[in-house]
């Protein structure tokens, strides 16, 4: 087959960025550069086999970030795999929120509540030199992911996995949230691929917040802050009322002015 072969068969499946996916997937097989294969009238036997392995999984829907075993977030790659929720550009927001409210130099220990594979921690540490992170996740599969990648940044000393503090400055988290009856109308490489453990958040989406809220009287210092990513304006306007005990303190928006992350503040 030529590279038109696959990019067909790619489009066939309603990918619509079907031409640069099937160049990356082929390049990515044969370990080759995106010119060099473009550049290929045919392929052996071997390469053919390798090629069709990545194609075929994703004509069934696998996410490219799967395939690959790797994600980007805040400029930086990070493991990730099956049974682990795939890092999202809009999540970056919450890296975004905590610099709004904690300076660079401070010294502090956070929760990152639902650490999935481990990037916003992972990436508060970086930006944060001197905080400390808790790393929870009810996924075992998930904390798996989340130790390799503190593991490749170096960073086991500055955190500790599946433990709650006594007392931290924030809890940060990017809970499930989206509506169970909303879950089967995902695009598929999202409903039939990522966990529905790290996606679903009840009948209203709302089930998690509550759980970090509760989590939050307990292990909070006073005027520590609650920082959360949301999905809808429903749960942004319920969010913003829905606990006399924190104060809404500000907003980031992602890219399409949305507000994303929420920053509440403990009263006291």
């Amino acid at each position: 087959m030529k590279v038109n072969d696959y990019i067909g068969r790619l489009k066939h499946t309603g990918i619509t960025n079907a031409g640069q996916e099937a160049v990356w997937l082929m390049s990515y097989a044969l370990g080759a550069s995106h010119s060099a294969i473009l550049s290929r009238k045919d392929f052996s036997p071997e390469e053919t086999a390798k090629i069709e392995a990545v194609i075929s999984r994703r004509e069934a829907g696998e996410p490219l970030q799967y395939i690959f075993g790797g994600a980007e977030f805040y400029g930086r790659d990070f493991c990730v795999g099956s049974g682990v929720l795939i890092p999202r550009h809009d999540t970056e927001t919450l890296i975004d929120a905590v610099k709004k409210c904690i300076a660079p130099e401070e010294s502090f220990a956070f929760v990152d509540w639902g650490t999935g594979s481990g990037c916003i921690a992972v990436t508060l540490l970086l930006e944060f030199t001197n905080a400390f992170a808790y790393m929870t996740d009810a996924s075992p599969e998930a904390l798996k992911y989340a130790e390799k990648n503190v593991s490749r940044y170096g960073l086991e000393a500055r955190t500790a996995v599946n433990q709650l503090p006594e007392s931290c400055r924030a809890i940060i988290s990017n809970p499930p949230y989206i509506p169970s009856g909303e879950i089967e109308g995902l695009m598929r490489s999202v409903r039939d691929y990522e966990p529905h453990s790290a996606l679903d958040g009840g009948e209203d989406g709302m089930k998690y917040y509550h759980e970090i809220y509760s989590l939050g009287m307990r292990i909070l210092e006073p005027h520590g802050y609650i920082i959360l990513e949301t999905g809808s304006m429903k749960q942004v306007q319920a969010l913003k009322v829905s606990d006399g005990n924190f104060v809404f303190a500000g907003e980031v928006l992602d890219g399409g002015n949305f507000p994303r992350a929420l920053i509440f503040r403990r009263r006291n």
